[in-house]
């Protein structure tokens, strides 16, 4: 639409000459018909003065009383009409009106030209506004093409580097799963590793739980049987390598030797003045400088409590079954 209107413009200022002679060749009209019926005018007023000489020329060559009147009649009248045509002025009145005309038409036509000038004009600020508009709009177009080669710039980016995020990923993946293999198998190998330290300390570990059992002990004493550990428990053995997973297996065999033997650990009969809050102290220095685990502690109570407290301890071994040390110093403490 801009394009047209901006084709438009050199016909409109072509058109403009054309309608400058068409106003010309108006004005060359009215001129010509003003003076045609100047020349007309002009044409009567000749006939009207010959006509008054043929008049005078009768009126010379006739003597007759009626005829002269009657030519004097006419030419009173011919003289009344040439003296009517004089005063008007024929001439300057034809030449005023004509310059009246032509002010008249070129007032039109500069109307008409101030108009067109004026229309041209208004067409030609809105032509500036509608191209200023449009080159705004083609501004605004560039701006948007570049954002748009940028946001196709950035999705190229992320595409390579999700592409580069992917391979590190599957890298990854491929380290981790050869990380877990590789603990899997040191995991086993820890594991025989843990097993033969396990058999290492098992002959130390059954002459200690031998040597937790009441020697003086005879069949039919009315103390009922308490279960004896068995070495090969699947819960003593792991309290075993809880305690001494860090030890080499000949550091945990010379450690459970210094073990004191059974009359060297402290007792506690529940008779008398006693402190039972010393024999806990007591027990709990040789389970820390020996880091025995607690089923080692457990397993002597049966020769550690003596008298009432031996009595006590069944009753409540029944009672409970099997107990950590921790359990037990509770109930210790409240007796």
């Amino acid at each position: 639409m801009i394009s047209d209107i901006f084709d438009s413009i050199p016909e409109l200022y072509e058109a403009i000459p054309d309608i400058k002679s068409h106003l010309s060749d108006k004005n060359t009209s009215i001129c010509d018909n003003l003076k045609t019926n100047n020349l007309s005018l002009s044409q009567i007023n000749e006939k009207l003065k010959c006509f008054e000489k043929v008049l005078k020329t009768i009126k010379t060559s006739n003597n007759d009383n009626f005829f002269g009147n009657k030519i004097n009649e006419q030419s009173a009248i011919i003289k009344e009409l040439t003296g009517k045509y004089s005063k008007f002025n024929i001439d300057a009145m034809i030449e005023t009106r004509i310059r009246k005309a032509i002010n008249t038409i070129k007032e039109d036509n500069k109307k008409a030209l101030d108009d067109i000038s004026k229309s041209f004009t208004e067409v030609k600020t809105h032509i500036i506004a509608v191209k200023k508009c449009f080159d705004t709009s083609i501004e605004e177009i560039s701006k948007l093409t570049r954002k748009l080669n940028e946001v196709r710039s950035d999705n190229n980016k992320q595409t390579e580097l999700w592409n580069e995020l992917t391979n590190i990923e599957d890298d990854h993946k491929k380290n981790v799963i050869n990380c877990i293999q590789s603990l899997q198998h040191e995991s086993r190998n820890s594991q025989r590793c843990n097993n033969s330290k396990m058999n290492n300390i098992e002959q130390p570990l059954n002459t200690l739980l031998r040597m937790s059992t009441p020697l003086n002990q005879k069949e039919g004493t009315g103390i009922p049987n308490l279960q004896v550990l068995d070495p090969d428990n699947s819960q003593l053995k792991n309290e075993l390598s809880t305690s001494f997973h860090n030890l080499e297996p000949s550091m945990a065999q010379e450690l459970l030797k210094e073990v004191p033997k059974h009359k060297k650990w402290p007792h506690f009969s529940g008779e008398g003045e006693y402190d039972h809050m010393e024999f806990i102290r007591g027990i709990e220095m040789i389970k820390e400088d020996f880091e025995l685990p607690e089923i080692l502690v457990t397993a002597r109570f049966n020769t550690l409590f003596t008298s009432s407290a031996h009595r006590w301890y069944i009753k409540l071994r029944q009672a409970h079954v099997h107990q950590s040390w921790t359990w037990w110093k509770t109930p210790i403490i409240k007796k």
